[in-house]
Order: structure tokens, then C-alpha cells, then sequence
């Protein structure tokens, strides 16, 4: 075990059925693993009792909340939770009862000697089409950046702190595909990476996933955004 430390931050929004049990089984990992520093939860507006729930437990476990009345999203709550974060690495992730919470322990497994970890998600039971757009979105990625990724979009990951700072200086494009626009404009900065097998599972009721209908719109804005993106790397 190293001398680094590690914050874990999680994005929370209308969670109500599955917000106290992911709280507690990710404070178990704290309890066994002494490198996890703080736990942040960046609650999002939540309309379904999320917010007040999330007040309760944090008057009983020790966890920080950022919270909000309205939405900000995706990147601004990656933002705020990575500008509360003090240690040197930071975890990041959505909640929701998706993830196998142990499997954060693989990820952490993988650092300093990283400065990226992905969690790649395996074994994956949610709908066939998001499946293949993962496979197909790795091989346009590694076509278009020459990147190579088996899931550059997967939202359970570790990143070096000032190496994440630094990308989110820079101005974003794909709000529907955040997490991969990260991936490519942190590889592209030669940063140590590496794909770590995860469990991943079909969140219980309906999916946050992007809905069928709208997928054409977000694969034309994404080869649009993808040239903006790729002039940005170049400088």
C-alpha cells in the first residue's frame, strides 16, 4: 500500500429506492481500505426524496454533501465534487445500485502507477443496443483518435487529480457522452492508463439511459463534436 490517499465522489439524483444501501456498502469499503480519504455525494436536484434523505444519513454517517434545488448536470457535478476533493486521486460515479461497490478496491489497486482508471463494465445485463453502441463507439474512438478503449464512456473511474483539473479547464461538447470525451482528452495527454473488468448492473425501474429515439441526434452531434475535440487536443 502506498502513502497516497484517494476521495471517493458520487453523483446522486432521484435515487430515493437505493440511496441509504449504496451509502452503506461504500462505507464498508471505507472502513477496510485506510487509503480512501472522504466521501462526497453531490446530490442534483433531486425531486423524490433524495435530498431529504440524504440529509438524514449524513447526520448519522460521515459522508459530504453538495447539494442543489435545481439540476446542474453531469460535468457541473463532476466540477464541484472534484473541487471539494482534497486528496491526491479522485473516484467518480453515479448512484443507483448499478455497480458492485467492492469493485472499487480493484480500481484503487491500479494506482499511483495510473493516472486513469476505468472501470470497464462486463457481464452487462441492460438493454442489447447500449451494448452495441459501447462496442461500436470504442472502435469509432480508436479509428477517429487512435485511442484505444473497451468502454470509454463507462462512468466508474479513478483519476489523478491535477490531471482532471486540468482537462476541465477546457471547454466541453458531448453532454450525452461526457465520460468519453474525458477519456480521450486525458489519454491524449500521454497519461498512464488502464481498463479494469467491473460488474455492472440494469438499474431497477426505468433506465436514465439515452432513450432510442434521440440516438441518432447524439451520434450526429458526437461525429460533429468529435473535430472540435480533436483541434482542441492539437492545440
Amino acid at each position: 500500500m502506498g502513502n497516497y490517499k484517494i476521495d471517493l465522489v458520487f453523483n446522486a439524483y432521484n435515487e430515493i429506492d437505493s440511496i441509504e444501501i449504496d451509502i452503506k456498502n461504500i462505507l464498508k469499503i471505507k472502513e477496510t481500505n485506510h487509503q480512501i480519504n472522504k466521501i462526497f455525494v453531490i446530490e442534483d436536484g433531486s425531486t423524490d426524496g433524495t435530498s431529504e434523505k440524504l440529509k438524514e444519513l449524513s447526520k448519522v454517517y460521515e459522508i459530504t454533501l453538495s447539494q442543489s434545488e435545481s439540476r446542474r448536470g453531469y460535468s457541473k457535478a463532476l466540477l464541484k465534487g472534484i473541487s471539494m476533493c482534497e486528496a491526491e486521486f479522485v473516484f467518480f460515479s453515479d448512484l443507483g445500485g448499478k455497480f458492485n461497490w467492492d469493485d472499487i478496491n480493484k480500481l484503487i489497486k491500479k494506482i499511483p502507477a495510473n493516472d486513469l482508471v476505468i472501470g470497464k463494465r462486463e457481464d452487462r445485463n441492460d438493454q442489447i443496443y447500449r451494448r452495441l453502441l459501447t462496442f461500436f463507439y470504442s472502435k469509432y474512438i480508436l479509428f477517429f483518435y487512435g485511442i484505444k478503449s473497451g468502454d470509454p464512456d463507462s462512468g466508474f473511474r479513478i483519476y489523478r487529480k491535477e490531471l482532471i483539473l486540468e482537462i476541465l479547464k477546457n471547454e466541453l461538447f458531448n453532454k450525452h457522452l461526457l465520460n468519453s470525451e474525458l477519456t480521450i482528452k486525458c489519454i491524449s495527454k500521454n497519461c498512464a492508463y488502464v481498463e479494469v473488468p467491473i460488474k455492472y448492473f440494469k438499474r431497477k425501474g426505468s433506465s436514465r439511459g439515452l432513450p432510442l429515439k434521440t440516438i441518432p441526434n447524439v451520434i450526429i452531434s458526437t461525429i460533429k463534436n468529435s473535430f472540435k475535440i480533436r483541434r482542441q487536443i492539437n492545440g
